[in-house]
């Protein structure tokens, strides 16, 4: 019997870390999520919130992680949108996770300048407004 005790104790503490390392693994895990989930909303208010003439500004959001892509392509109209979508949707869930840094960028011109409130599609501008509702469904615990 004695024997037998002192074995238990001797597993016990590898089994307290391993439970550890598994729940640490879960808390990552559960974050990597949530960061991708706060990535893919604040792109998808981003997208929604873009004011169309010929879609141009719209299809030029780029998602790059941890280096701000400053490129633009003023080729592109709202044929594109739909790839411009499929492509920061694919950044985010093959790359977002705790300690990333996402960047949601426009590099045409003008984007400064409808970010301003140019455009009357978006008086309050595109990226201001989604942030404040990113901002408040975090708060609210809807992200």
């Amino acid at each position: 019997m004695r024997q037998h005790l002192c074995e238990s104790f001797a597993r016990k503490p590898m089994t307290f870390i391993d439970d550890l390392n598994k729940a640490a693994k879960n808390i990552h895990r559960k974050a990597d999520a949530r960061v991708r989930r706060i990535a893919l909303a604040a792109f998808q208010e981003i997208n929604r919130g873009s004011p169309i003439d010929k879609g141009t500004f719209a299809a030029n959001w780029v998602v790059s992680l941890d280096t701000i892509d400053r490129s633009s392509d003023l080729s592109k109209t709202s044929k594109d949108v739909n790839n411009t979508v499929t492509a920061a949707t694919a950044v985010i869930t093959n790359g977002a996770k705790l300690g990333t840094m996402v960047y949601i960028s426009n590099a045409v011109p003008y984007a400064c300048k409808l970010e301003d409130g140019y455009s009357p599609q978006a008086p309050a501008g595109v990226v201001t407004p989604a942030l404040t509702t990113i901002t408040n469904a975090i708060k609210e615990g809807r992200l």
